[in-house]
């Protein structure tokens, strides 16, 4: 073999098509997205508890998850600077040392005022988190495949829910709240040393979008926001609403299977019809989840309540997909920055708002009838909103 022959044979041999090289970073952006929502799964319930067990009252208790959220949404609002500022894969690792090193500290005391100062932290590395997440999910997707591409990103994300979620309040009521707050912190350090493996050199570009397009991503993320509420408002309150931590942990197993469900199924079908088609069923199916969740309350029915959140979950995971597959294509290929940005603040709001709405108004009406008076509302906003903005392919 000639000289040149061999040496152009080792070239061939040590470049990397574009298509393989994103395809390897999208498999380690969802061992990263992984762990990471392991530490934000296995607290969104814990934490309530600990501060419940601590004697905080209802509204306290739903201030946890809102001050987090709050947080996120506030960090998302720098996305312009941040993201002039700092790579992808530089947001992603600061991110998952925000979101796990303070985990522990938690431990010190279950003070409302003392447990909100370390959720603040925690709350602006979630928002680095989803934000880089999103961006480089949009990225990396191959010709065709966005919607596949972000049911996989959301399965990693909604994986965790599987064990995390109902696992963390089990754990917490079996082991004690220091497992878990320790596992929760190790599992997204661990996913920022793996986030080094990401891509160095890419980064998001947030631009204003016009207001034509602006406003017709506002719609897909609207009706979202409605289904993160209610998700946000029953894993704050099931714990401590449920008859007994078995309950609340079957149910939220239940919410989390058929989330992940719920997520693959939407990009599945996003990939073959219209994702803005599928909005209005997920919002409905959610509210639906949550009135049956009012009732199984009401009722003291662990078989409906399991049935409830289920229902639940499944319309929150599609309108996930959904929403975030029609907002980035109403708005874009060049800017997928602000789309992911707007929908995880749509998501991060949503969860807060919802969980703070329900803990004010269960001091009014009680569990049941704060469940059932979501559903009510999601559902007959959904309805009116469809009728108000007619959701049409751009």
């Amino acid at each position: 073999m000639s000289r040149s022959c061999r040496t152009q044979q080792r070239h061939q041999q040590s470049v990397v098509s574009p298509a393989r090289r994103d395809l390897g970073a999208l498999r380690v952006l969802l061992a990263v997205t992984f762990l990471a929502f392991v530490n934000y799964a296995a607290l969104l319930g814990v934490v309530p508890m600990w501060v419940s067990a601590g004697g905080a009252g209802s509204l306290f208790v739903g201030l946890t998850t809102a001050v987090m959220m709050t947080a996120t949404v506030l960090t998302q609002v720098s996305a312009p600077w941040l993201f002039r500022l700092l790579s992808l894969r530089s947001m992603m690792i600061a991110g998952t040392i925000l979101l796990g090193a303070p985990a522990p500290l938690y431990l010190l005391s279950p003070d409302v005022g003392w447990v909100l100062g370390v959720t603040v932290p925690r709350g602006i590395g979630f928002a680095l988190v989803v934000m880089a997440g999103a961006t480089l999910v949009a990225s990396l997707a191959g010709e065709g495949r966005l919607s596949s591409s972000a049911s996989l990103y959301g399965a990693a994300a909604a994986l965790p829910n599987l064990a995390a979620l109902a696992g963390g309040v089990w754990a917490a009521e079996g082991w004690g709240f220091a497992v878990v707050f320790w596992v929760s912190a190790c599992s997204a350090l661990l996913a920022g040393v793996l986030a080094a493996a990401l891509p160095a050199a890419l980064r998001g570009t947030f631009t204003v979008a016009a207001l034509r397009d602006a406003g017709s991503a506002l719609t897909p993320i609207g009706l979202f926001l409605t289904t993160a509420a209610a998700f946000g408002a029953a894993s704050t309150f099931l714990p401590v609403a449920s008859p007994g931590a078995g309950a609340a942990s079957l149910a939220l197993l239940g919410a989390s299977v058929a989330l992940l469900v719920g997520r693959l199924a939407a990009g599945f079908l996003g990939d073959r019809l219209r994702s803005d088609r599928l909005l209005l069923p997920t919002v409905v199916m959610a509210g639906a989840g949550m009135g049956t969740i009012g009732l199984a309350l009401r009722y003291e029915s662990t078989g409906v309540l399991i049935v409830g959140a289920a229902v639940l979950g499944a319309g929150f995971g599609a309108c996930q997909n959904a929403s975030f597959v029609t907002a980035v294509d109403r708005l874009g290929a060049t800017r997928t920055a602000v789309a992911s940005t707007v929908w995880n603040a749509a998501y991060d709001g949503g969860i807060g708002l919802g969980a703070v709405v329900i803990g004010w108004v269960t001091g009014l009406l009680g569990y049941p009838g704060a469940f059932l008076g979501m559903a009510v509302t999601i559902v007959a906003g959904a309805l009116t909103f469809r009728a108000a903005v007619r959701l049409q392919p751009r």
